[in-house]
């Protein structure tokens, strides 16, 4: 038998995989700069470059999206962190096209890093909501 994680439980596993995705791409962020990868000549938004405040509002808003989304399938489904694990890699997946066809000028290197953040929030998000739920079952 299992039990489903009610909204505190989904909430601060969301939160501490915010905060870890938070960290290790802020990380990445200046790491890929000062090796000249993350460049400022290469726009995010119009006239606008990468920066470390776009790094932590990418990594926090999803978040904390997908967190609602993983507790109302928890709650609605019978299988939530199934179908929200399948669908958590499938849009990661998709997500990688996003820098290559949605930034102009952008490096294969630059868009692979970007890709590589895209892979730490859904890593963070599927660890600490996948040990929430494996610490509220009961077999």
């Amino acid at each position: 038998m299992t039990t489903r994680l009610n909204f505190k439980q989904s909430f601060m596993a969301g939160l501490m995989a915010a905060g870890l995705a938070t960290t290790v791409n802020a990380i990445l962020f200046f790491i890929f700069k000062a090796a000249g990868i993350i460049v400022d000549t290469v726009f995010i938004q119009p006239n606008q470059p990468m920066t470390i405040v776009a790094i932590i509002i990418s990594s926090i808003v999803p978040t904390l999206i997908a967190t609602l989304v993983f507790f109302l399938l928890e709650k609605y489904t019978k299988n939530g962190f199934k179908i929200f694990r399948i669908i958590a890699l499938v849009l990661m997946v998709l997500s990688f096209m996003n820098p290559f066809m949605g930034i102009q000028g952008v490096t294969v290197s630059y868009a692979i890093v970007l890709n590589v953040m895209h892979v730490v929030v859904v890593g963070a998000l599927l660890y600490f909501i996948g040990k929430s739920v494996k610490k509220n079952s009961f077999n």
